[in-house]
């Protein structure tokens, strides 16, 4: 696979207060490069060691952008829907007693089950989890999985939005393999990024995420790492994918996920740059018409094409994440508005830079504003038929 190369990307870690003067740990960008590990069928982020130190530096941190927190109010629909897989799963397996989450952030899911007798652990790098642990009476290690400091082993462990972010993502399951019990399952929730490979988009990039997951390559690994896969499913609310899959008694080492998906992967180059393409075109003809004005919806999804067209300015930001109102993302100094805003001062053009809730959002535009505001979803500009 020919590579899609991006020089300077916003290293998205946090959100600060519009107007605050304030000192950054690592660099405000740095390059990304979309690679493949085609023994997975596997998109992956190339790997860039100032990258990888930079990525160790914000993981110790206090702040911690896991969806998973009691304030976070929009991610409720998701860990909702992904405690209801969960519950399947313990049902399915009823002799399941000890948990570990990895990645456990505000802990809100080891709670749930600690309150309802399972014997629970929680392990992240963050001091944001231990305390959140605390407040619950949850035991937190903080650490980097895996730790000298848990040596037990486990019936379930599971880990929402980490897979992704790991360097080695093979030896990281046969980690988890050797921390489970004999007959023990391990439950992953990743991203699921097989549309945005299909189609060609990019806005799934950031420094973060090291590895784009579909159905097949995540079987692939988890298969590679000495698991039965049990289920890999899409998710019912948002944009992420469920496996489960129990430890196993077979020899390790052997990848029987299905790779015919790996054509897309190789298509993926050439279907970005029409993309990028056809975003510059539209871009460049609305910030050049005086009488218009740009708005993105959805910042983050938003920060990989900017960067790829080397524009910072001259639009706004819009997002209906509570906590990220009034912030800006190192590097960017464009402030994040809210719905409320559009409403008080609309724009002309707005892009709206998700494919998972674009429909929804376009919805919800035209509801309140008519054709006041011209409209795009990031679906019509991978299609090209925008122009």
């Amino acid at each position: 696979m020919s590579s899609i190369a991006i020089e300077k990307l916003p290293f998205y870690w946090r959100l600060s207060p519009t107007g605050e003067a304030r000192s950054n740990i690592v660099q405000d960008y740095y390059p990304f490069v979309f690679s493949q590990q085609p023994e997975f069928g596997l998109v992956i982020q190339e790997r860039n060691a100032a990258v990888l130190d930079a990525l160790e530096k914000i993981y110790q941190q206090e702040y911690n952008i896991g969806y998973l927190q009691d304030a976070n109010e929009i991610a409720r629909p998701y860990g909702v829907d992904f405690i209801r897989f969960l519950d399947q799963v313990l049902a399915d397996n009823p002799g399941i007693h000890k948990v570990l989450e990895i990645g456990c952030g505000g802990c809100v899911i080891l709670e749930g089950f600690k309150n309802r007798g399972y014997d629970v652990v929680g392990v992240d790098s963050s001091p944001f989890a231990a305390k959140e642990g605390a407040k619950k009476g949850v035991n937190v290690v903080t650490a980097f999985f895996p730790t000298p400091l848990i040596t037990e082993q486990f019936d379930l462990i599971f880990n929402v939005d980490v897979l992704e972010h790991i360097h080695k993502p093979l030896d990281f399951l046969k980690q988890i393999h050797e921390a489970l019990s004999p007959d023990g399952i391990v439950v992953v929730n990743v991203p699921d990024a097989t549309e945005s490979i299909e189609i060609g988009d990019i806005s799934m990039a950031m420094h973060q995420h090291l590895n784009y997951f579909t159905e097949d390559s995540l079987a692939a690994l988890l298969r590679s790492a000495g698991f039965e896969v049990l289920h890999v499913v899409k998710a019912g609310y948002g944009g992420s994918l469920y496996a489960a899959a129990r430890r196993s008694k077979t020899a390790e080492g052997n990848i029987h996920g299905n790779l015919d998906d790996s054509a897309a992967h190789d298509r993926f180059p050439v279907l970005a740059r029409q993309v990028l393409s056809t975003f510059d075109q539209l871009v460049a003809s609305i910030v050049t018409d005086k009488s218009a004005s740009l708005g993105f919806y959805v910042p983050l999804r938003t920060l990989p094409y900017i960067a790829m067209s080397g524009r910072f300015s001259g639009f706004r930001f819009f997002d209906d994440t509570n906590h990220w109102h009034y912030r800006e993302f190192d590097g960017v100094p464009v402030t994040i508005e809210n719905f409320a805003d559009l409403q008080k001062e609309p724009v002309t053009h707005l892009l709206i830079m998700s494919l998972t809730f674009g429909d929804v959002i376009r919805k919800k535009i035209h509801a309140s504003f008519g054709n006041r505001i011209k409209t795009y979803t990031l679906s019509e500009i991978a299609s090209g038929s925008v122009l």
